[in-house]
């Protein structure tokens, strides 16, 4: 037997634990030593390989990847974006897949696009049984992982398919019976739900209903991209963990994408979650490939005004361009040594992985986190 068991090596009782997820923690942390642990909260992986080559779809997928072959934009097994399960393979990775919906797409024609990127996402579960496995509950995380496999969430990246037309509700539980962890309320415009970061207002009525409705759903509010109005109306609204999944420190750089000091404040006191975006812009407003001082000063910034159990990994892969020396994704384990040289290693681990993990636990119990807020 190698040093990752699979359900054919394992024996009867753990092949049985294996599967219901029930595996104790520790037994699961064993199996998958050796390799470093990568919880990331957003890519856009699934839009390239979803919309490659067809230029109808707004968002600039197709213009991206006009020079790439259509046979290396196919797949996640292996491909030319930034994430593919070759390159998570050497980790015990937790990857948070995102469907884009641009704002210039509405209604039945915004859920015809979602439906085309979780037919994508179907398909490559279908393909890549072997590497990969969705996973619903931080349980079947540790499950996966102890096999050997990359543990895929799906999520959704703005939410223009919900509108006040009496097909909301349902379209809330098509997202829960798909899978879908988390889904961000806007992109940078307005929808029926509110606005983003390009404009002024804030969460309509209908926005603030839907935010109950996926809160009843256990499916997690994402924040990036809303304006401060929207974020103020969330924090109102919200009664269950909500995150930031792909946002930095607005101190460190003046990106309105990124987050004041009172958005981490507020996100921390509702037990939710900032994951570290990739994005050049989001990084710097100085240096055009940041460098890792860049990323380490947002980093610290974080931990100075919320502690070290906020952060976590929100990359961005696949949906903007990244510094070179953090590109492809299998380079992030340059960026833990880094964060362990600087912070310690359980801060690094905490950020890499463990709260994000805990996130999500948090939303599957309907809790709030209890550490203090400095």
């Amino acid at each position: 037997m190698g040093l990752f068991m699979t359900l054919e090596e394992a024996s009867a009782e753990e092949a049985a634990l294996l599967r219901v997820g029930a595996l104790p923690e520790a037994a699961q942390r064993e199996k998958a030593e050796g390799r470093l642990r990568v919880f990331d909260l957003h890519c856009d992986t699934l839009d390239r390989l979803a919309f490659h080559g067809d230029p109808t779809v707004p968002g600039g997928f197709a213009e991206h990847d006009a020079a790439v072959p259509r046979h290396r934009m196919a797949t996640l097994a292996d491909n030319d974006a930034h994430i593919s399960l070759a390159r998570t393979a050497g980790f015990a990775w937790c990857q948070c897949f995102a469907a884009f919906i641009p704002d210039e797409v509405r209604g039945d024609a915004a859920w015809s696009l979602f439906e085309r990127v979780r037919r994508v996402w179907e398909r490559e579960l279908g393909r890549c049984s072997g590497s990969l496995s969705a996973v619903r509950t931080m349980a079947e995380v540790g499950t996966v992982h102890a096999a050997g496999k990359t543990a895929g969430m799906l999520t959704v990246e703005g939410a223009s398919f919900l509108e006040d037309d009496g097909s909301a509700e349902g379209r809330l539980d098509a997202l829960a019976d798909a899978g879908v962890r988390m889904l961000t309320l806007t992109w940078n415009g307005r929808n029926a739900i509110g606005s983003g970061h390009a404009t002024t207002d804030g969460l309509t009525a209908f926005g603030r209903a839907m935010v109950r409705g996926l809160e009843r759903r256990g499916i997690a509010v994402d924040v990036s991209h809303l304006n401060d109005a929207g974020f103020k109306d969330v924090c109102d609204a919200a009664a269950r963990p909500f995150a930031a999944s792909h946002s930095n420190a607005r101190a460190v750089c003046g990106h309105p994408r990124n987050l004041a000091d009172w958005q981490l404040r507020e996100l921390a006191a509702h037990g939710g979650i900032a994951g570290l975006n990739f994005c050049r812009d989001f990084l710097s407003d100085a240096h055009a490939d940041p460098a890792p001082d860049d990323v380490l000063r947002h980093v610290d910034h974080v931990l100075e005004t919320v502690g070290e159990d906020m952060l976590a990994l929100g990359s961005d892969y696949d949906g903007c361009d990244v510094p070179s020396w953090l590109d492809p994704c299998d380079r992030v384990g340059d960026l833990h040594a880094l964060l362990a040289r600087q912070f310690g290693s359980a801060v690094a681990d905490k950020i890499f992985f463990e709260n994000a993990r805990a996130f999500f636990a948090r939303l599957e119990e309907g809790g709030r986190s209890d550490a203090p807020v400095r």
